[in-house]
């Protein structure tokens, strides 16, 4: 069973990758083609967080 301490450091680190992105998008100098891969990227970890957090709230539903 993984570490919940890793989990749950592997959810604080996509939700900063989710920030980073966020705060990379308001870059005015974006081209249209970058400012999309960027969203794209930004949708991409936000999917990513929702699922660390079922996959966190299963491990520790089976540890009850």
């Amino acid at each position: 069973m993984p570490d919940l301490q890793k989990l749950q450091q592997d959810l604080r680190d996509t939700r900063q990758e989710v920030r980073n992105l966020t705060v990379m998008a308001m870059s005015p100098d974006l081209l249209p083609r970058e400012l999309e891969t960027v969203r794209d990227l930004e949708r991409s970890a936000r999917a990513e967080v929702k699922l660390r957090l079922k996959h966190l709230a299963w491990v520790l539903e089976q540890k009850h």
